[in-house]
């Protein structure tokens, strides 16, 4: 299911995919959203705070396990997401994404090696 609205808004705006022209990267996100997967489980396998109020940075890592729609293979991956404040005068000083990196995940659940990461 797309979800432009949410990415949009709980975007920082630091994150190097943040648009200023909010229309153009909505129709880029709902050009280049993958429908074709359905998320059948999140599991948090570690979460961790930095700072105080509203300079707070946090770090959750986590194994998001899929199916392809069409062919019913089961896939998964490991993210490790930062989120911060970008002050009270954005979204009320909401956590927003600011950035992932993204793990390959064994067939027995433990993380892959780090040349597999990638920068979201």
């Amino acid at each position: 299911k797309r979800e432009v609205d949410f990415i949009v808004g709980s975007t920082h705006p630091l994150n190097e995919n943040f648009e200023a022209d909010i229309e153009h990267w909505k129709k880029t996100i709902r050009d280049n959203c993958y429908d074709n997967f359905e998320l059948t489980e999140c599991d948090i396998l570690s979460e961790t705070y930095e700072g105080e109020g509203q300079s707070q940075t946090a770090k959750v890592k986590f194994v998001a396990k899929m199916i392809q729609v069409d062919s019913r293979e089961k896939t998964e991956f490991m993210e490790t997401s930062t989120f911060e404040r970008a002050g009270k005068h954005i979204r009320q000083g909401a956590w927003l994404y600011r950035e992932g990196v993204i793990e390959e995940v064994t067939a027995l659940g433990e993380e892959g090696q780090n040349t597999n990461s990638t920068q979201k």
